[in-house]
């Protein structure tokens, strides 16, 4: 006698045992399809059969009755299962002393199942392999539609009387090992809205199918199955977070796994993938991940992922709701899940379970577990710049690392995505030399590291630079000073150890103020496109929640995703959402206060540049002023500016008229620079619907229409010899 070579084999055998007591159960149903009967029987309930069942006596024994009337014909199958048996479990013996491991009887170890529960599975089993087992199915329960086994069925094959029967319906009880780790699923295929427990139908779970044909766990009850290659050595983490997760390692082999929970603090989803899979492979075992929302979504699945663990001997990792992912704007907030609702599920489970996350992640961790919790730090400014030189290995030279490296705050993983995008990038600018360039580095790093900002902001990227902004000399070279600030913000706080006296406000923000159409909003596209940076303008329509809490998530979100590429942030129209705090007088006017409260901490915790614009400075809270490292009023432009600002309006491409006088225009219109704008877009406009180029007369309707706009009068002494040009034919007859 050998022993079994492998699971797939003993399957066999023990399946054997299953056609041994399908064919005992045969032997009972033959006289129920004899020749001559009913053609359709199993389809229709005839009188005979009612007949039938009455004069059986007692309804409970029916079938054991039948049973008895051939029991001589019965004597051989319970002879042979049990020689079958026998053979089996002399077999399994062998093959534990050879060292070898046999699935099923690892899983029957595991969960404490009985041998009738293994019988149980094995009949639901048996379909899966051969489809003839689903005609025997239907024929042994006299209904052509019926292919997978009743619970009713598989009693009847495993019992051997009535009491029998009732006893063992325990093993279909809720809390049973079958149901509770959801090893048998119960379905009803009739349709029938609450069927009986012995209609049910029993399926295999397909994850633990795999796993009894030994074969690879490509499909779990939950999640996703990883054998970690990643060391700790590997992973691109500073040396002491290196040796604390080492020390854990230590630490957990001596204390043991059970009912134990890793609290780990990462920020991106790839810091906590990647530290995760080091720690299983340190733990020299695979790694089970699976999202928080999952468990929390459909917690009838987490048994399953218990189930899987166990049989896997896997670490479970619990991905923690990202905190970027703010809820929708406006959209109602649901109430939270609390996250006991699974934790108490995954007491079973061999343990240790990691949850990663952000700090805000997992507030409420199980109070009886052994809890150890390890912060992973975000890879400072040298880390960062290894990788990148090492991503960076033969593209350009003037790719600058040390750039990136302040601008993205993302470690190894996405860096060498970012690489990767970068060259994809240039390939769809340039097939056949697809070099990328370092705007093609910015744009992939962005891309990849604030996808939901716009969500709550609009991406505008820069078109304007200094040639086409029009200040006093003063206030311009104030802009440059914002600039240089940001530009050499590495320098003054990492080389020369400025950060270290900072333990915030490393940042830079900035108040533009003055009058609408003053040139706010293009100083922040100067300074953006300056710095080569992504200008992102808050929708405050999208922030702002009616729902109390929902702004600051919003809020939060942004400055996170900012946060990651160091864009530029420019909240327009800022005392909206900055506006001065109040007495508090009720419900409404604290939680305005602890808006304003969460914003002067956020914006100074923000490391990046932040730009706000107001034409209303006295709204704003005085708070928010001492926290602004520079204010720029921009003041309304003089005439020199104003004909400056009209000629750089109008592209070189433009066809112009000899007899436009910008003099005039500057010295007799006192408009602010985006009103200008209007002015000559309408211009264009009215010329363009002429066909013919842009001259004075169209300059002079579009300034009329524009002070028409503002509900200022027409007044002649404004216009001047151009005053007929600017009123209309109407207006012309009736004069």
């Amino acid at each position: 006698m050998e022993p079994y070579r492998d699971s797939v084999e003993h399957l066999t055998d023990e399946l054997k045992r299953v056609d041994l007591m399908i064919r005992r159960a045969l032997a009972i149903a033959r006289d129920r399809h004899a020749p001559g009967g009913d053609e359709f029987r199993g389809l229709v309930i005839s009188e005979p059969e009612i007949e039938s069942l009455l004069e059986s006596g007692e309804f409970l024994l029916h079938h054991w009755r039948k049973q008895d009337a051939v029991k001589a014909q019965l004597e051989p199958f319970d002879q042979k299962l049990e020689e079958t048996d026998k053979t089996i479990l002399q077999r399994r013996d062998l093959t534990v002393k050879s060292g070898r491991r046999l699935a099923l009887p690892y899983l029957a170890e595991r969960f404490g199942l009985s041998a009738a529960e293994v019988d149980l599975l094995l009949i639901a089993l048996a379909p899966e392999l051969e489809p003839r087992y689903e005609t025997l199915y239907a024929y042994l329960q006299d209904d052509v539609t019926r292919h997978r086994p009743s619970v009713n069925l598989a009693l009847n094959l495993i019992c051997r009387s009535d009491r029998e029967k009732l006893v063992v319906r325990r093993f279909f009880a809720p809390g049973a090992p079958l149901l509770h780790f959801r090893m048998i699923e119960l379905l009803d295929e009739s349709h029938d809205r609450e069927p009986t427990l012995l209609r049910k139908f029993m399926k295999i779970g397909d994850s633990l199918l795999r796993f009894l044909l030994d074969q690879p766990p490509t499909a779990l009850a939950l999640g996703s199955y990883v054998v970690p290659r990643l060391t700790i050595d590997a992973l691109e983490v500073d040396d002491a977070t290196r040796a604390k997760l080492t020390n854990l390692v230590d630490s957990l082999g001596r204390a043991g796994f059970s009912n134990t929970v890793v609290r780990v603090i990462a920020e991106t989803r790839a810091e906590q993938e990647s530290v995760a899979e080091a720690l299983a492979q340190a733990l020299h075992r695979p790694l089970i991940k699976v999202q928080a929302a999952d468990l929390q979504s459909d917690p009838a699945k987490v048994n399953g992922l218990v189930r899987d663990a166990a049989l896997l001997d896997a670490v479970v990792a619990i991905l923690g709701a990202d905190v970027s992912l703010a809820p929708a704007p406006d959209e109602q907030p649901s109430p939270a899940q609390a996250p006991t609702k699974f934790w108490p599920m995954l007491e079973s489970a061999p343990g240790p379970i990691l949850a990663l996350g952000p700090a805000a992640a997992f507030p409420d961790l199980p109070p009886d577990a052994r809890i150890w919790r390890v912060d992973i730090e975000a890879p400072d400014f040298d880390l960062r710049r290894q990788t990148w030189e090492s991503a960076l290995a033969g593209a350009p030279s003037d790719i600058d690392a040390n750039r990136l490296a302040d601008t993205f705050r993302f470690g190894g993983p996405q860096i060498r995505q970012t690489s990767t995008l970068a060259y994809s990038l240039a390939a769809l600018r340039n097939p056949s030399n697809p070099t990328p360039a370092m705007e093609d580095m910015l744009q992939a790093g962005r891309s990849l590291s604030a996808p939901n900002l716009t969500r709550f902001a609009t991406a505008i990227q820069p078109r304007y630079d200094w040639n086409d902004i029009v200040l006093p000399d003063e206030k311009k070279q104030q802009l440059q000073h914002i600039a240089a600030r940001v530009r050499h913000r590495r320098t003054v706080h990492r080389d020369w150890g400025f950060a270290d006296k900072l333990s915030r406000g490393k940042g830079l923000n900035v108040l533009f103020t003055g009058a609408s159409g003053v040139g706010k909003t293009m100083a922040a596209e100067v300074l953006a496109k300056d710095l080569s940076l992504v200008l992102y303008q808050i929708d405050l329509s999208s922030v702002v929640s009616k729902y109390i809490g929902q702004t600051e998530k919003h809020l939060s979100a942004i400055f996170h995703e900012a946060e990651m590429s160091q864009n530029l942030l420019f909240f327009d129209e800022a005392d909206s959402l900055f506006g001065k705090r109040t007495e508090v007088k009720d419900a409404h006017d604290r939680y305005a206060n602890l808006e304003v409260n969460y914003l002067l901490q956020r914006i100074e915790q923000y490391e990046g540049l932040v730009v706000l614009s107001t034409n209303l400075q006295r709204n704003l809270d005085d708070a928010f002023l001492r926290r602004m490292q520079d204010v720029v009023d921009f003041p309304m432009p003089d005439e020199t500016q104003r004909e400056q600002i009209w000629r750089r309006h109008i592209p070189q491409s433009a066809p112009l008229e000899s007899d436009i006088d910008f003099a005039f225009l500057a010295r007799q219109f006192k408009l602010t620079g985006g009103v200008i704008k209007n002015a000559v877009m309408t211009a264009a406009f009215l010329a363009a619907g002429k066909s013919k180029k842009i001259g004075m007369a169209e300059m002079i309707r579009a300034v009329r229409i524009e002070l028409q706009k503002q509900g200022r009068l027409v007044m002649k002494s404004d216009f001047g010899k151009y005053f007929d040009t600017a009123r209309t034919p109407a207006e012309k007859e009736v004069m």
